[in-house]
């Protein structure tokens, strides 16, 4: 228990010394940004780094008066110990000053004790666990809170006539929020959950989950499977096996993301969705967000949510950056400066909750169909403002 206390002591010790060498001389800013290049999250570290250049295409690299520099670390297939080391890393080596990043619920809660000590604010892309916000005041989201992600979904299914839900997700933390989110709220509303399931994460066949919910009388089914090639996997299954010809609604999160689409083939053609974005929003901010995309990147093809959660997220960095204007970079009142922080982003209007810095934000609910020629999320109805739903520690 010594060691561990002298360690943090002169953890802390090091960052304060690192840090008033470049504060007083209001030196560039760093951020680090920590995600993962290589694993089954790759995709999404590659998106988050094209979205946070656009970012600074757009707005430049210089905001309150510092020059702002982004340092891409590869945390390696979701390695929690390996998250905590590159960011102990971007701490203490390359004295960044904020955290912009992390794709995981264990990568967020390994780095949260480091943050926490070093006052560091830090800005989750993907993670999007209620729990995660109580680990550190220093963690500010600008990614989606699962349970206000779900709650829409359930309430969609039952005032379309939905009364008999069949839920399937994988088997870890984000799927156990996914399941008691949609069964609490579509029971309250009078609906009935007549079967369940938790998918292992490693499952590569389908059949048996599929089977159970074809024979089942579900109306409605609730989904969440990892995007990617298992989510491909899953949807071919439930068409090899007639499921999108019964009737029933298949509701899922980011399964059907805009940007794993082009993997899918025309049987995910009517699958509904609740999430935060789609590239079809007709707002200015998606618009202006969009041609600045096609401009850089030459296709609209691949863009997603990764690319706009990013796009939002670098824009909470840079308001903080923009408070500190003048004085030395202070972590703590950075994050007091974006608590109610309101903004319009490719999502539409976004505010950083004052009580939980968590995110409000609208959830749409989408339907995949062919577009132009290709396959999109279409958005069919929109929850305004929905609050972060929050979570304790045991609950």
């Amino acid at each position: 228990m010594k060691v561990s206390r002298l360690l943090a002591t002169l953890f802390v010790a090091a960052v304060a010394a690192a840090f008033s060498l470049e504060a007083g001389a209001q030196e560039k800013i760093k951020i680090g940004v920590p995600v993962d290049f290589t694993g089954a999250s790759a995709p999404l570290g590659a998106r988050i780094k094209q979205a946070v250049e656009l970012f600074q295409d757009d707005n430049g690299t210089k905001i309150g008066g510092r020059d702002v520099e982004v340092i891409f670390r590869d945390i390696t297939n979701g390695n929690a110990a390996v998250a905590k080391q590159v960011t102990e890393e971007l701490i203490l080596r390359d004295h960044v000053s904020l955290i912009v990043g992390l794709i995981t619920t264990p990568e967020v809660a390994a780095i949260a004790s480091l943050v926490t000590q070093a006052k560091v604010p830090t800005i989750p892309l993907i993670a999007s666990t209620p729990i995660l916000m109580g680990l550190s005041p220093f963690i500010v989201r600008a990614c989606n809170n699962m349970v206000s992600t779900v709650l829409p979904a359930a309430e969609w299914a039952y005032k379309n006539g939905k009364r008999r839900a069949y839920i399937a997700v994988m088997d870890f933390s984000p799927g156990y929020e996914v399941q008691e989110t949609f069964k609490k709220r579509f029971t309250e509303l009078g609906g009935q959950v007549v079967g369940e399931d938790r998918v292992p994460t490693s499952t590569v066949d389908f059949s048996p989950v599929v089977e159970r919910i074809i024979r089942s009388d579900a109306d409605v089914v609730q989904v969440f499977i990892l995007s990617g090639s298992p989510s491909v996997a899953f949807i071919r299954a439930l068409s090899a096996q007639g499921a999108f010809k019964q009737g029933k609604t298949f509701i899922g999160l980011v399964e059907t993301d805009d940007s794993d689409l082009p993997a899918f083939d025309d049987s995910v053609i009517g699958v509904v969705s609740s999430f935060p974005y789609a590239p079809t929003l007709d707002n200015p901010e998606n618009r202006k967000f969009k041609a600045s995309y096609l401009k850089k990147f030459g296709t609209l093809v691949g863009l997603g949510y990764a690319h706009a959660s990013a796009y939002d997220g670098m824009r909470v960095a840079y308001r903080m950056i923009e408070s500190q204007q003048g004085k030395p970079f202070d972590g703590a009142a950075a994050v007091e400066a974006v608590k109610g922080y309101t903004w319009n982003g490719p999502r539409g209007p976004i505010t950083i909750d004052p009580a939980t810095r968590d995110v409000i934000e609208n959830l749409y609910i989408r339907r995949v169909e062919k577009v132009d020629g290709r396959l999109q999320n279409v958005v069919i109805d929109t929850f305004p403002h929905m609050m972060p739903g929050v979570k304790k520690a045991g609950q």
